[in-house]
Order: structure tokens, then sequence, then C-alpha cells
């Protein structure tokens, strides 16, 4: 006898096959939202900051995202951007986004650490653009050919509030060593004193460090609203 409707095992195993394709479908959904959602969030990065170049990059962690969207929080948002100083030179942002809450359009972290770095061969050399740095093994800034000359220039870069300030600890002229406290070494470092500008969303510096990368400008802030 031809059965007219499909058997329980039959519908059963078209509901499994339904279930399956709808949590397949899930992470793709959760996805394409999460996505709007960081092409949000990266508008409102470049309008605070008229110093980015290009679009950010933003990553929201977590999953499901539609899960937290729903519930109005997102535990982390990592952010990334080019930059320009004021003094043409180019930056490279890293920002942590920590708690990150939505409300009427705008976002505000509970906290958030950045990491603002500038390569090693765009600080330039002064006028004559003959200096060249490096990192050394300890972390801190290598010159040489200081002011066109035979001269080597080891510094530990310290923060001071908002001013970074190269300190000699070694020094060496064609091949050999000097007292890095030597007055003409003191005054040519003391024109290099830096003072770190306005950092996004209000941020503060809170360590500068050297590597390989460039000199990184560390910062931490409360309360970071974007927008």
């Amino acid at each position: 006898m031809t059965r007219l409707f499909p058997t329980w095992r039959g519908r059963r195993r078209w509901t499994v096959l339904a279930l399956c394709a709808v949590l397949a479908a899930l992470p793709v959904a959760d996805r394409v939202a999460a996505g709007v959602a960081e092409e949000r969030i990266a508008d409102r990065v470049a309008a605070v900051s008229t110093a980015v170049v290009g679009t950010p990059q933003v990553r929201i962690d977590g999953f499901p995202f539609l899960l937290d969207a729903a519930r109005g929080t997102f535990p982390q948002v990592s952010v990334r951007a080019d930059a320009v100083t004021s003094e043409e030179q180019p930056v490279s942002a890293a920002i942590e986004l920590h708690t990150v809450t939505e409300k009427a359009g705008t976002y505000t972290a509970a906290s958030a650490d950045g990491q603002f770095t500038v390569p090693l061969d765009s600080l330039g050399g002064g006028s004559d653009g003959s200096a060249s740095f490096s990192a050394d093994e300890d972390g801190r800034l290598r010159i040489e050919g200081v002011r066109g000359l035979p001269l080597t220039v080891t510094a530990e870069l310290r923060l001071t509030g908002r001013t970074i300030t190269a300190v000699p600890v070694s020094a060496s002229f064609a091949g050999r060593p000097l007292d890095p406290s030597a007055p003409r070494i003191a005054r040519a470092f003391a024109e290099r004193d830096r003072v770190v500008p306005d950092l996004p969303a209000g941020l503060s510096p809170t360590e500068v460090t050297v590597g390989e990368s460039g000199v990184t400008v560390h910062a931490r802030g409360e309360d970071v609203r974007l927008g």
C-alpha cells in the first residue's frame, strides 16, 4: 500500500536536516552582523581622530555576536589604524577596548589600552638627515652618525608626564669610547625632548619602549567614548 504521508522517521530526518542547515547558517549570519558593527565603529574612530589615514581595521571578539549585540555589550573590540603626526611622521596605532557598550549610536568602553608606534626609519637625523636609528638588545635607542659625525650614542627613552627624554648611557667616536655625559653630547640630546601629542579618545601615555618595529608610546584610558 502506497504511503500518502511521510513516515515518522522521514519527518524526523527532514527536521534534523533543517535544524542542521539553520545551525550551519548561524555563524555566517553572526559574522555578517559583526561586520556591520565593525564598520560603524571604524567610522566612529575615523571621526574622532583627524590624524587617521584610511579606514581603521576593527575586530569585535566573542561569539555569538548577536547575543552580545542584544545585550548591548561587547567584551573586547580591537582597533588597528594608520595615522600621521603633525610633523608628518607615520604612526601605527593599536587599541584594545574593553567592555564596550552601545547606546543610541554611541560606543563607550570601560577601559582601553593603546600602543602608538613610530617606525625607526622615520625618526630622521636632523637637518642633514645623516643619523640612523636602531634598537639594541636591551631595548634602548642606538643612534649612529649624530650631527653627521662618526659618533654613536645609545640612549634610554624615559617618559615624564607627556615628555619623552633621551638619556645617553654610552657613546663612542670613530670606535673610541666617550663619556656619555660629556657636555657636547648632553647639549645634542637636550634638543631631542619630545612631547606626546593628544592621543585619540583621551588616552594618556604610560610608558615608552623601543623595539625593532620602532618607538612605541603605551597609553591607557578609562570611560573611553567613541562619538
